[in-house]
């Protein structure tokens, strides 16, 4: 009897055993993407979904995708992966930790004002961030990451409480804006709260805020049209990258030569469908659902008062910016920061036949940034 009970005993911890050496195995083939935003954001519910079936088909890599914040919030993206809490994660917004990628911040800090053409403004910033800024890249190298995608935002448009129908109005008004964004609302007479975009939601619902400083369909996807019912009507900057997909360097490494260039294909569609499925398309279809559903209204104003005011700003924006950037230890702030307002021009030109055709701006995008990458070096 007492030699039955030992066989067992150690059958038992055998199969034990092998079932724990087992489990790494299977988490290794079923990486995690951790995302931040609400699973009906834009991000989580069209683009992620064909990323990973594209990885399936081609790399043989069935991710998994965690949404809502329930691995890492929005200030957790970057450490989240440097610390193996998820294989990947994003998006990865600079202005919510600056001294992790303080030259990324260099660049998400400047504000484009005057105009709406984030199909530009992407392709500017991605070219800047990945060609011109060597010290960006080696600051997601020391998190263990390997920056995939990116876009700015549209413009931005501020959605409040109250109707704010001029900069009278603004004064004293307490709105979620964070980095460059920030002094620009602080310039415009707003008091800015550094909130995440999740953050924002019980903050607009308790009266914590006034105004939610952002692009329109976020009030869609993220539920501020509930508390926040009136729109500015004048577009006031856009900022970005944001990067889409920030990898685990432990996940590249292993990657085939073949496997990692189906990466960077998909971080060129990846850019483009955010740009005009999210930022353009999804923007205006928000528009028209959040008046039709939540009552939100549009409220006119005098553009030159709004657009003489951003003019001031701007005046003062690089020096501010490049002082900034050089307390966080930046060296070449002035560098980047030059380089991506004059890659904004170049871009303008590239972009203006594009219109809203996905497949032409991957292209485009592939063509002028991403096919320049070394994958050897990157």
């Amino acid at each position: 009897m007492s030699l039955y009970r030992n066989f067992s005993l150690s059958a038992v911890a055998l199969a034990g055993a092998l079932m724990m050496s087992a489990a790494p195995a299977q988490a290794q083939s079923d990486p995690v993407f951790g995302s931040w935003t609400p699973p009906m954001e834009y991000q989580n519910r069209v683009t992620m979904p064909k990323v990973f079936e594209a990885l399936e088909k081609g790399a043989s890599q069935k991710w998994k995708l965690v949404a809502g914040g329930q691995l890492a919030d929005g200030r957790g993206i970057f450490t989240g992966v440097r610390d193996g809490v998820m294989e990947a994660g994003g998006p990865a917004i600079a202005t919510y930790q600056p001294n992790l990628v303080p030259s990324l911040y260099a660049i998400y800090s400047t504000n484009i004002l005057g105009h709406n053409d984030v199909i530009a403004t992407t392709g500017a910033a991605l070219e800047t961030f990945y060609l011109n800024c060597p010290s960006c890249l080696e600051e997601f190298k020391k998190l263990n990451g390997v920056p995939l995608a990116g876009w700015t935002s549209s413009a931005y448009m501020l959605a409040c409480r109250e109707p704010v129908k001029s900069l009278a109005d603004l004064k004293g008004k307490r709105i979620r804006a964070t980095g460059g964004a920030a002094e620009f609302i602080k310039h415009l007479g707003g008091v800015p709260v550094g909130a995440t975009l999740a953050e924002a939601v019980g903050l607009l619902q308790r009266g914590g805020l006034d105004c939610q400083y952002g692009i329109i369909d976020w009030l869609r996807t993220f539920g501020y049209a509930d508390f926040a019912k009136h729109i500015t009507d004048h577009p006031l900057g856009l900022t970005g990258p944001a990067i889409g997909m920030m990898l685990s360097r432990n996940v590249w490494t292993k990657l085939t030569p073949d496997q990692k260039k189906l990466y960077m294909q998909q971080a060129a569609w990846m850019s483009a469908n955010q740009v005009i499925g999210n930022f353009i398309l999804a923007n205006e279809h928000g528009l028209q659902a959040i008046m039709k559903d939540k009552g939100v209204q549009l409220v006119k104003v005098d553009g030159k008062e709004w657009d003489t005011a951003a003019a001031a700003f701007k005046a003062k924006e690089r020096e501010l910016n490049i002082e900034t950037a050089t307390k966080f230890g930046v060296k070449d702030a002035a560098k980047i920061i030059d380089s991506y307002e004059a890659a904004v021009k170049k871009w303008r030109d590239l972009a203006k036949d594009v219109g809203r055709d996905e497949v032409k701006l991957q292209a485009l995008y592939e063509k002028e940034i991403f096919s320049k990458i070394d994958l050897d070096k990157f």
